[in-house]
C-alpha cells in the first residue's frame, strides 16, 4: 500500500503536456492610449504546441464606432502591458467593414512569444477606419486549469498520507 500511494504521490504531482486555454476581453479603454470606444469583444484561445488558435465561435466583436478592418495578435514585449507592440500574425474578420461580427485564425509562435504569451504580453488588437492603429484590445490572459490543481493535490495528499505513515 505505501509502494502504491508513493506513485500515486509522485506520478498525481505531474502534469501531462496539454493544450493551454487564454481569454481576451477587448474594449477602447485597454488601447494604447485608451479611446473612448464604447465597442467591445471577447475571444477564446488555444495553445497547442506553438499553434495559438481562436476557438471556434469566440472571436466577437461589437458596437465600433468605425468599420472594422483588421484583427490582429501583437507582442508588447519587452516593454510588458500598457505597450503598443509589432504584428505576430493576422486573424481573419469574417465580416470586414462591419462594426459587429466576428473573427478567427490561427498563428504558429516561437518559443520566446510562447514566453511572453506566458507574461501577459500578447494581445488582440482590432483596427477599424475610424481608428487605424486600433479601437479595442485586448490581453490574453491564461485560464488556470483545475484538472492540473486536483492532480497536484491529490499526489500531495497521498505523499502527506505515506510520510505519516497512516496508511
Amino acid at each position: 500500500m505505501k509502494k502504491f500511494l508513493t506513485i500515486l504521490g509522485i506520478f498525481g504531482s505531474l502534469t501531462v503536456a496539454q493544450a493551454q486555454s487564454y481569454v481576451a476581453e477587448l474594449a477602447g479603454n485597454q488601447e494604447v492610449p485608451p479611446n473612448s470606444s464604447p465597442g467591445y469583444g471577447d475571444a477564446d484561445f488555444t495553445l497547442s504546441g506553438t499553434t495559438l488558435s481562436v476557438n471556434l465561435g469566440t472571436g466577437s466583436y461589437t458596437d465600433l464606432l468605425g468599420n472594422s478592418s483588421a484583427v490582429t495578435i501583437n507582442d508588447a514585449s519587452p516593454n510588458g502591458y500598457g505597450y503598443n507592440g509589432p504584428v505576430i500574425f493576422a486573424l481573419s474578420l469574417n465580416s470586414p467593414g462591419s462594426t459587429s461580427g466576428t473573427f478567427n485564425g490561427s498563428g504558429t509562435l516561437t518559443t520566446q512569444q510562447i514566453l511572453d504569451l506566458n507574461a501577459g504580453d500578447l494581445y488582440v488588437n482590432l483596427r477599424s477606419n475610424v481608428y487605424p492603429s486600433g479601437e479595442i484590445r485586448g490581453e490574453l490572459e491564461a485560464v488556470p486549469e483545475p484538472s492540473a490543481l486536483a492532480l497536484i493535490g491529490t499526489g500531495a495528499l497521498a505523499l502527506l498520507a505515506r510520510r505519516r505513515g497512516k496508511i
